[in-house]
Parts: structure tokens; C-alpha cells; sequence
């Protein structure tokens, strides 16, 4: 067993609880139906990849998880909390979740510590020495602390990415969404954001992640979900869905992308 298959094996044996229920989950953009009674349970720790053809409903079902989007019918529970349409909600998302977008957003005028430790001094009210800390930690772990006092334009999207990924995990998150976050880059830049959310699912955080990236999803993933017409067609661990699909449309799919 590799390393990293023996940390995951760890951190598997450690999930006791849901992170994340979504039942019968139900979204419509005016007469277009997005999200077809999406039901899906992640547990604590794990890692899952969610693939599917562009319009499927990933980033929308993704978005969801984060009161992004607004749904009409069903319900999400995080840690076992309901999610409502109210300032508690809000403020637990913001306590809970770190989300990762595929342009980056960060702020242009604001150095790249700065833009780490912005959530640290506004939001959790860290003192600014301590937030500076927390930041230059972080980026450290990714790499990029050398960078800290440049501006986001003169950086590289494969840098933005990870000053991204950064600026998410400075606020403590115990889930991290990732909306396909390789898919703006150049292909030569993409390995680089793609390690450092190796790295990340090696310490136990809870992964959701819209991607197209299977290799990653074969390295990474515990279970992959294939989507397709705002459904879920297919879940299961990444050898059989990506390996051995049951259903016709997994199978085209993977036929374009493999």
C-alpha cells in the first residue's frame, strides 16, 4: 500500500459521522429543471469527486452546499445542522466551509498576504500579527511564501490558484468545496494546484470536488458521483465507477475524457 493509500486508510477508519446530507434535493432556473432529487451523504473525512458533462449540474449542486444557489425543494444538513435561508446559517457556512472557484477571485489591489489574511482580521477578528502568522504558514505549505508580497496580476494562474486554496484554509474550514479549479489554467500549471489538494486530502479534510482531472480522482477520490441531466447516474468508489462503469452513459462519458 502506497503512503498516501495508508493515510487515507487512517483517516477512513476515523469518519464516524455525515459531514454533508443533501436529500431530494430539487433546482430549477425558470422552466429548466438543474438539479433532479439530488440525494447524497459524504462522510467526515472523506474525499469525493464529482464529474460529469458541462450542464449536468456539478458546480450548481456544489454552489448549493455553500448557499450560493438558492433550491426550491429538499433539504442540506452539515454536521447535522439544517441549512436555512437566515444570518445563523450564513455564519456557520462561513465557519465550516472554505470554497475554492475556477477564476481564483481574488482581490487585485491587495498583495497576496494581504488577501490571506483579509478573513482573519474582518471576520475572526485575529490580531494582525496573528493573522499575518497564520497566513505565511499557509503559504509555506503550498509553496508560495517567497511570493507573499506581490500583487495577484503579477503572479502565474497556477500561483493565483494556490493563494486561493490559502486564503480558504487561513479561516479554519472543517469541509472544502473545489469547483473545478484547474479548469482556467494552462495545462503546464495544472500539476501544481492538483498537489497541493493531494497534499490537503492527506490531513483528513472533508473534499468535495467538481473536476475533470481523473487522475486525481483515481489517486484521491473515495467514492466519484458521475452526474449527467442534473441527476446522479453513478456513485461509487473511483476503480469501479472510472474503471468499470454500470451504466451506459458513465461509460460515454469517461470514453471522451480518458
Amino acid at each position: 500500500m502506497s503512503q498516501f493509500n495508508e493515510a487515507r486508510a487512517t483517516v477512513s477508519e476515523a469518519a464516524s459521522r455525515p459531514a454533508i446530507r443533501i436529500d431530494g434535493l430539487n433546482k430549477w432556473y425558470g422552466a429548466h429543471h438543474v438539479l433532479r432529487d439530488v440525494s447524497l451523504t459524504i462522510a467526515e473525512k472523506e474525499i469525493m469527486v464529482v464529474c460529469g458533462p458541462s450542464g449536468s449540474g456539478k458546480s450548481t449542486l456544489i454552489r448549493c452546499l455553500n448557499h450560493l444557489e438558492e433550491y426550491q425543494e429538499g433539504a442540506i444538513a452539515v454536521f447535522g445542522h439544517e441549512l436555512q435561508r437566515d444570518q445563523k446559517t450564513e455564519k456557520f457556512i462561513h465557519q465550516t466551509m472554505g470554497m475554492v472557484f475556477q477564476n481564483f477571485n481574488l482581490f487585485p489591489h491587495l498583495t497576496v498576504l494581504e488577501n490571506c489574511t483579509l478573513g482573519l482580521t474582518w471576520l475572526r477578528k485575529k490580531p494582525e500579527a496573528e493573522a499575518r502568522e497564520i497566513a505565511m504558514t499557509l503559504l509555506e505549505r503550498v509553496g508560495i511564501a517567497q511570493l507573499a508580497n506581490r500583487f495577484p496580476g503579477q503572479l502565474s494562474g497556477g500561483q493565483q490558484q494556490r493563494v486561493a486554496i490559502s486564503r480558504s484554509l487561513a479561516m479554519d474550514p472543517k469541509i472544502m468545496l473545489f469547483d473545478e479549479p484547474t479548469s482556467a489554467l494552462d495545462p503546464e500549471m495544472v500539476k501544481e494546484v492538483l498537489d497541493v489538494m493531494v497534499n490537503l486530502a492527506q490531513t483528513g479534510m472533508t473534499m468535495v470536488c467538481v473536476t475533470h482531472e481523473m487522475q486525481f480522482a483515481r489517486q484521491v477520490a473515495d467514492r466519484v458521483v458521475f452526474m449527467e441531466d442534473g441527476e446522479i447516474v453513478e456513485v461509487g468508489p473511483p476503480e469501479q465507477v472510472l474503471l468499470n462503469p454500470q451504466w451506459d452513459r458513465t461509460k460515454a462519458f469517461l470514453d471522451h475524457i480518458l
